[in-house]
């Protein structure tokens, strides 16, 4: 992996972000400040997890960001969280988003073995059900959620899953206490408010 080209995209992100709102910002400032920890070994990749999160925010969904890298650290996919902008798509998690994009765009791709996604926040029953249907080798978190995440409860899947399961890696990223924080606090800036949006629909 190259250091500075995955930080340049994480830049580039972080340069689209032009908000008024006081959290968005404050967390644009830590993350282009945010000097990368080499004592951990996912740390870069952690960070621009979380970059895509602050453009989920941004972009007026939930704060999850995702990556996609190839079995040589390569970026090959990233996305963010579009349930609700530009149009309201249940489906469209983060996780989600990467695999459409690369799933359609490298269609002669047969096997991902070797690859790791990367989000910044643990991953749903819908998303993880996903990840393991699509073959990647290994599935990294920044920050656990103990509420809505699955892969710390993946026991309670069916049995179906833990047999294709069997061969990939489910856990926590090796990356600072600093960016856990990050995905964390990121992830809460607007939740209660789309929280109220996804009642609204349901009729309450």
């Amino acid at each position: 992996m190259d250091k500075n080209r995955t930080k340049e995209i994480g830049i580039k992100h972080l340069n689209d972000i032009s908000s008024h709102i006081e959290g968005i910002n404050k967390w644009k400032n830590i993350l282009l400040e945010y000097q990368f920890k080499s004592v951990y070994t996912d740390d870069v990749l952690a960070w621009l997890s979380s970059v895509l999160a602050l453009k989920a925010v941004y972009s007026e969904n939930l704060g999850i960001g995702s990556v996609l890298v190839d079995n040589e650290n390569n970026v090959v996919g990233e996305g963010h969280n579009k349930v609700f902008n530009p149009y309201f798509r249940s489906d469209l998690h983060a996780e989600m988003v990467v695999l459409n994009q690369f799933e359609e765009n490298n269609k002669d791709i047969k096997s991902v073995k070797g690859y790791t996604l990367y989000t910044s926040l643990e991953s749903c029953p819908m998303c993880l059900t996903r990840l393991i249907t699509s073959g990647v080798n290994t599935v990294l978190y920044v920050a656990p959620d103990k509420f809505g995440g699955m892969v710390h409860i993946r026991k309670n899947l069916p049995s179906i899953w833990h047999d294709l399961s069997e061969n990939q890696k489910f856990g926590q990223a090796d990356c600072s206490q600093d960016l856990i924080n990050a995905s964390e606090e990121i992830f809460l800036l607007n939740r209660e408010e789309l929280d109220k949006k996804i009642k609204m629909r349901q009729g309450y």
